[in-house]
């Protein structure tokens, strides 16, 4: 017999545990028991939650909660209008290519040596791999390469300790150690950097518009195509260097470099960081950007019926952990819209069609 799950302590997890992730940053900001109040009158009256008035960042958090909830109060077939079978999920997957051509395919089952010129340079320890500064590794000269696929993310700790968060369909090469006068990085995709200090050695990310470099220091780069590349800045100060000029980024400013110009401006820096710890976070998010995101995160192929479909905006929540399915559920209820499967491409239509 299936143990009956109870709706509502579901519902009570989810928010308890969101709250407990941002209660720094929404204490300052707004009532969270004022907030919680609201959420359950809205559930007694099944209608779409709107919390702006007294907190964006609270609202962007609960608004999904809420469908969350909604979802499973009365499941899947109260207002999910999407087809079934969206149980692809992203993974713990990447390949290395060592400096001598082996190739190692690395996943979170993993515990394995890598071996480069017959040298122990790292170990594959779980989600995450090491690379080791000491002995005979630190003398190698050579550089590796991550590729990770559709549908993977990998981490790594360099040999400096800076710690790099790869996101899916990203590719990003760096040296074995750092033997020079600085610690560069190439970068195609996107990743999160926690960069170690280092005042001797600046730390440099090329980009295909620009290359971004700091001294110890937290943000996340997205460089997926060549006529944008997005850098975010969480914790510390970066400088973005091209054409001979120098842009100083604030912790939550991003930099939007294109072809012929650079423009700096404020953002809501979890919706572009919080990947790396598990979850999307959006802040009135156009739904185009999101289907880019979970288009790579879960390899699908997902369409525009109708192009002003994708200006359609979403605040909320969606766990990475989680099967496409419930991204589906979550963004069917609250953008309304309807994702239809139609082979191996997912096509989003109005839900009045």
């Amino acid at each position: 017999m299936n143990k009956k799950i109870d709706p509502k302590a579901s519902l009570i997890t989810l928010f308890n545990w969101y709250r407990i992730t941002r209660i720094n940053e929404f204490e300052a900001q707004c009532d969270a028991e004022n907030a919680w109040q609201q959420i359950q009158s809205a559930i007694h009256a099944r209608r779409r939650m709107r919390l702006y008035r007294r907190c964006a960042s609270v609202a962007a958090a609960l608004l999904v909660l809420v469908g969350t909830g909604l979802w499973y109060l009365y499941g899947e077939g109260g207002w999910v209008n999407a087809d079934k079978g969206f149980t692809q999920q992203g993974a713990q997957t990447a390949m290395l290519v060592a400096t001598d051509g082996s190739e190692y395919r690395l996943s979170s089952a993993d515990d394995k040596v890598v071996n480069d010129g017959g040298v122990a340079i790292a170990q594959n320890r779980g989600k995450e791999l090491v690379y080791n500064a000491q002995s005979d590794a630190s003398k190698m000269a050579g550089k590796h390469s991550l590729n990770v696929p559709r549908g993977g993310e990998y981490r790594l700790v360099l040999s400096d300790k800076t710690h790099i968060h790869v996101n899916a369909e990203s590719h990003l090469t760096y040296p074995v150690t750092f033997n020079q006068a600085k610690r560069e990085v190439y970068l195609q995709g996107e990743a999160y950097f926690d960069v170690e200090k280092d005042d001797r050695k600046p730390f440099i990310v090329h980009t295909e518009l620009g290359n971004i470099e700091v001294l110890g220091t937290r943000f996340n780069v997205t460089a997926y195509g060549d006529d944008c590349v997005l850098v975010t800045l969480e914790e510390g100060s970066v400088k973005i260097v091209r054409g001979g000029k120098e842009y100083i980024l604030s912790p939550g400013e991003q930099a939007i470099i294109e072809r012929r110009e650079i423009a700096v401006k404020p953002v809501q820096v979890k919706n572009h960081t919080s990947w790396a710890s598990g979850i999307y976070e959006y802040t009135d998010t156009p739904l185009e950007t999101i289907v880019q995101q979970l288009s790579r995160w879960y390899d699908v192929d997902i369409v525009f019926a109708k192009p002003y479909l994708r200006k359609r905006r979403f605040a909320g929540v969606i766990f990475r952990d989680q099967p496409l399915q419930q991204a589906v559920n979550i963004l069917s209820k609250v953008s309304d819209v309807r994702f239809v499967s139609k082979g191996k491409i997912i096509e989003i239509t109005d839900k009045d069609e």
